[in-house]
């Protein structure tokens, strides 16, 4: 199966295929450099750092430590005119392997998918011939994504019923120091199954707007209720 995730132009694989031309180490060391400088934080302090040129750190194939933390300050760190050395490619080239770097990386950080999804599409739909190339894409992703899942995984969202149902009036005094007015607000007080509290206050013609609402709410719920009970009193269905 494959999904609508990137659109692969003729630039894009031109690209590609400059990055299937480039040795693992040169490949990882500008992925996580592209990764870098899409961070905000990077973003903001290369936004205020007076030093020409902008560093990346070097990555191994087989380093760990690397895995867990790709801009490590025990690698030896490249500016972006070093960087472009490395790789050895003409100028063009080198800033084609750079936005298509990123173009990927921006795709994929928009999508949750199944890693092994993904690890196909980067295989067949962008053609990644090198399997520790698509790993390598793949890590940072993982790496990236997981903590969002966790956060979605976690006991804020397991539910959203409403265990408890309360209310209260109170009096909103204007702060005009002339007129003192005084406008009755209701606080509905609903509590979740996580122990959430949510307060809502209304003024009268916003509570009657919510009422009416939950009538229409109520109208709809009772017309399909109807619908189900006659389906199953029907002859047919006897």
């Amino acid at each position: 199966m494959s999904i609508n995730w990137i659109k692969i132009t003729e630039r894009a694989r031109e690209g590609i295929k400059i990055i299937n031309a480039l040795p693992y180490e040169t490949f990882t060391t500008v992925l996580f450099y592209t990764h870098r400088q899409m961070s905000p934080s990077v973003a903001s302090a290369s936004a205020t750092s007076s030093t020409v040129g902008t560093s990346v750190t070097t990555t191994g194939r087989v380093d760990s430590s690397t895995e867990e933390n790709p801009t490590s300050n025990t690698e030896p760190e490249y500016t972006l005119e070093e960087l472009e050395r490395l790789v050895g490619v003409p100028r063009q080239d080198f800033l084609l392997l750079i936005k298509t770097f990123s173009y990927i990386l921006r795709r994929i950080s928009t999508f949750i998918i199944k890693p092994s999804l993904l690890q196909r599409e980067l295989r067949e739909k962008l053609q990644l011939e090198d399997e520790a190339k698509i790993d390598a894409i793949l890590r940072l992703w993982v790496r990236e994504t997981t903590p969002i899942m966790n956060n979605l995984a976690s006991k804020r969202y397991e539910s959203n019923v409403i265990e408890d149902v309360a209310w209260k009036l109170n009096m909103e005094i204007s702060s005009h120091c002339q007129q003192r007015e005084k406008t009755p607000l209701a606080v509905l007080q609903m509590k979740t199954a996580v122990g959430e509290d949510i307060n809502i206050e209304m003024t009268q013609p916003e509570l009657m707007e919510l009422y009416n609402q939950f009538e229409s709410i109520q109208g709809e719920l009772d017309a399909m209720l109807a619908m189900k009970t006659t389906g199953a009193t029907a002859p047919g269905n006897q």
